[in-house]
């Protein structure tokens, strides 16, 4: 397996390469990244990866794209790319907060408010898009569809308990939630944050 992803790691170093000189050639490889084949998708994909900040108006496009495995690899790509603070990307990948797939919406979360991952250095248009996390998580996370992944959002938003906003919306699920688990997600970080 290592000589193979050795193999492909040169084949998109070389993709890369040659797309310096053709930049159509990226919305090619977003179309392959739909692929099933990890000989078409994963050169396609690194290739992606390092073409650098000028890939990023194709991987914006991906995000509309109407296959899944497009949309997801693209914020993927975004996220390890450390374009997360770029603010055309911030832009593009609120609206996917919304995405009808919930391991495209967990993935874009990570990328809009992982610092650990945005390499300010690379982005192009610094984050002009104010990121309220609180309001966020309130407004989007508290009603996400998905049952793990709201609990998953409620206990960020209980990280944030010196904002009051936050204080409020914890409460209100105390007293109004019909999922247990998400009730005891609640109590637990109430509790957690009086013994800090």
């Amino acid at each position: 397996m290592k000589q193979q992803a050795t193999q492909w790691w040169r084949q998109a170093t070389s993709m890369a390469q040659e797309a310096a000189n053709q930049p159509h050639l990226y919305a090619d490889w977003v179309e392959q990244l739909a692929s099933r084949d990890p000989q078409v998708a994963v050169p396609a994909t690194w290739a992606l990866q390092q073409a650098g900040a000028a890939v990023i108006p194709t991987l914006l496009s991906g995000l509309a794209h109407s296959h899944t495995r497009v949309r997801r690899t693209c914020v993927d790509i975004i996220d390890h790319g450390g374009y997360g603070g770029d603010a055309r990307c911030v832009a593009a990948l609120l609206p996917l907060l919304s995405d009808p797939v919930p391991h495209i919406r967990r993935a874009v979360w990570h990328t809009l408010f992982c610092e650990r991952c945005q390499d300010i250095t690379k982005c192009e248009m610094i984050d002009s898009v104010p990121l309220d996390r609180v309001a966020l998580l309130i407004q989007v996370g508290l009603h996400d569809p998905n049952p793990k992944l709201r609990q998953q959002l409620v206990a960020d938003l209980g990280e944030y308990q010196a904002d009051p906003r936050a204080r409020q919306a914890l409460a209100q699920i105390v007293e109004t939630a019909a999922d247990p688990m998400l009730v005891m997600v609640v109590q637990q970080a109430i509790a957690q944050s009086a013994a800090s």
